[in-house]
């Protein structure tokens, strides 16, 4: 049987919101000892980006593995009015937990900067071939992400995107779009 073992990088959610720190610690430390024992029975781990390696030390490989992108060549624009702007919306059990780890609340800031904007909420089970010729940005404000395929393909079809791994910073978001409306005035 060749098990592989695919959540090595929930190791690095350490910033988990409405948990003490006591919580958290004893939350990471059984996390990292569910890793240590599928370790004995696992052939590899995979893990989605490589800042998301574990720190800890283990006995089988680590793989990074990209998901593969839906499409592979350029979707053609088509026309459309006003700015529309592209947000994933994570949905889980846990939906507060959900919303914090994609970034609600940034997206919330950054519609209330642009309220003239249109923003469109995906959450993986929309078809993207009729969504990504319509787009003008992406945004990605997660606090914990790997290398998500979204971005991949907003980079393949020329869609401008703001993407964080941790930390998402309103500024940030604001200034680069900004900066893609002000381009394209010009």
């Amino acid at each position: 049987m060749n098990l592989t073992w695919t959540g090595t990088d929930v190791l690095h959610c350490t910033k988990y919101p409405k948990h003490s720190k006591k919580t958290k610690y004893v939350y990471m430390f059984l996390l990292r000892m569910v890793v240590k024992l599928a370790d004995i029975f696992v052939q590899k781990h995979v893990v989605v980006s490589e800042h998301l390696l574990p720190e800890m030390k283990l006995k089988k490989p680590i793989i990074v593995q990209n998901n593969p992108v839906w499409y592979a060549e350029p979707l053609p624009k088509k026309p459309h009015k006003g700015f529309n702007i592209l947000y994933y919306q994570g949905i889980g059990s846990n939906q507060v937990f959900m919303n914090w780890l994609y970034g609600k609340d940034v997206v919330g800031e950054i519609k209330n900067l642009f309220p003239e904007l249109n923003f469109i909420e995906v959450s993986g089970s929309r078809d993207m071939k009729e969504i990504y010729p319509i787009i003008d940005f992406y945004l990605r404000p997660n606090r914990h992400d790997g290398d998500p395929r979204m971005v991949r393909e907003c980079i393949l079809n020329n869609i401008p995107y703001y993407h964080s791994w941790e930390n998402p910073n309103v500024q940030e978001v604001f200034e680069s779009i900004t900066e893609v409306i002000r381009n394209e005035r010009l």
